[in-house]
């Protein structure tokens, strides 16, 4: 009986934070999560962000190097730069020399003067280590199994941002220009400059439950 009981208060206890918890952060906006969070719209077509193996068969001339797209996991209120590499070789190194954001004319730098390490070896889709993975023209990899020189340094790694420190006075339903600029070449190849365009929609930011996924 003592053990049904002490199962009985357990039960009340779980079923009491699924409740109470999620109301008690829904008034946390700013504090317990972003107020607002933005969406980003890449306007390449050129680029598909499907699987690597299709990512390869769909790419032409005109598909960039390096394309981006922004993560902003559960309640953070960085988002995450997720960088994907499409090239014609299956290079060993990346050095980009300045990636920044282009917001209404200004330019806001991210990172600068970084090698990255990138493994050589092609690898297969059901394979689950760093490489490339190829159709035998273009080579795709994603761009976080990039080494940086040294892991401890934040300021060589890719960039975590808190866009509503950039996105200043937004209100829900907004959109906007931005860009991401980056200046970079592979291995020993010649520098390159790539701009990449975006059009961000502001939306409202809602607390993510911890219990969420269960």
């Amino acid at each position: 009986m003592e053990i049904r009981s002490i199962r009985n208060k357990l039960f009340c206890i779980v079923v009491l934070l699924f409740i109470v918890v999620p109301e008690m952060f829904a008034f946390g906006a700013g504090i317990f999560y972003p107020r607002l969070v933005f969406s980003f719209h890449n306007v390449n077509k050129n680029f598909y962000w499907g699987a690597a193996d299709k990512a390869c068969d769909l790419a032409t001339e005109k598909t960039p190097e390096i394309n981006v797209l922004f993560r902003q996991p559960g309640n953070s209120f960085k988002a995450e730069f997720f960088p994907v590499f499409l090239t014609k070789k299956n290079y060993s190194s990346l050095y980009v020399k300045k990636i920044a954001y282009i917001y209404e004319e200004k330019e806001i730098i991210q990172l600068e003067d970084v090698k990255f390490k990138l493994s050589p070896d092609i690898i297969s889709m059901d394979v689950y280590k760093d490489g490339w993975i190829t159709n035998g023209t273009y080579y795709w990899m994603n761009g976080w199994e990039a080494k940086p020189e040294n892991w401890k340094d934040k300021s060589k790694l890719w960039p975590e941002t808190n866009f509503e420190k950039i996105f200043k006075n937004k209100k829900v339903g907004d959109e906007f220009p931005f860009k991401v600029r980056i200046i970079y070449h592979f291995d020993n190849e010649e520098e390159k400059q790539l701009d990449i365009d975006f059009i961000v929609t502001t939306l409202k930011g809602e607390y993510t439950s911890i219990f969420a996924g269960w």
